[in-house]
């Protein structure tokens, strides 16, 4: 059985559900509802502020929301989805490796990548130096490592060091693991100037070994 009812509306009542409908209409006309805030007087005297666009409905008020745009995720360049561990002739001392997935995580780089150029700098050596004179595993260079504010001569300064390094050389060329790689080698200002990896033999054989050894096209 169905009731029918009678109600009749108060004039604020009619006002809001005058307001409802304008609302709708205008949405359903694609119009932008009005920014300006609403300020609601009561019959108490007390005031309401509605910031932004409001639809009113019976004795609610609802704001109108807008969707926020989906922002695309940005591609990494130059680099396989999953890079595949190659095998070394000699083994990444255990503390150092350790000191290797801590440092990766904490900076957001593949600690398979980390490895490979600990490798190709000082072939898992702590005492490597290289002829210009860059100390240790990750081969900072005294100059950088007192930028990063590390101790080149510290096992782990100078991984975390070298990884917060590679992590920024990524960031600066958008992800291509070639360029930051070139960048790590020969200095980010030279792949910048020469609008990709430099034409240094050094350079050039240096991002050919570890982008051979990890399948990096």
């Amino acid at each position: 059985m169905h009731m029918i009812c009678n109600v009749k509306l108060t004039g604020k009542q009619k006002a809001r559900q005058g307001l409802a409908w304008f609302a709708l209409f205008c949405a359903c006309l694609g119009f932008s509802p009005a920014t300006a805030d609403v300020i609601e007087v009561g019959a108490n005297g007390t005031a309401r502020v509605y910031s932004g666009p409001t639809l009113f409905l019976g004795d609610t008020a609802s704001p109108v929301l807008k969707p926020e745009p989906k922002v695309p995720a940005r591609a990494t360049a130059s680099a396989p989805s999953k890079l595949i561990e190659p095998p070394y002739p000699l083994r990444l001392h255990p503390t150092l490796d350790a000191y290797v997935t801590e440092a990766a995580t904490k900076y957001g780089v593949d600690p398979i990548l980390v490895r490979a150029v600990a490798w190709q700098e000082s072939r898992f050596r702590g005492s490597a130096v290289s002829p210009k004179g860059a100390i240790g595993v990750m081969q900072l260079m005294p100059s950088t490592a007192s930028w990063l504010g590390v101790n080149p001569h510290d096992p782990r300064d100078n991984i975390f060091g070298g990884v917060a390094y590679l992590s920024t050389l990524l960031d600066r060329f958008g992800g291509d693991v070639r360029l930051a790689l070139a960048a790590y080698n020969a200095g980010p200002e030279a792949v910048t100037r020469h609008r990709g990896i430099p034409p240094y033999r050094e350079t050039q054989n240096y991002v050919k070994a570890i982008s051979e050894r990890l399948s990096i096209r």
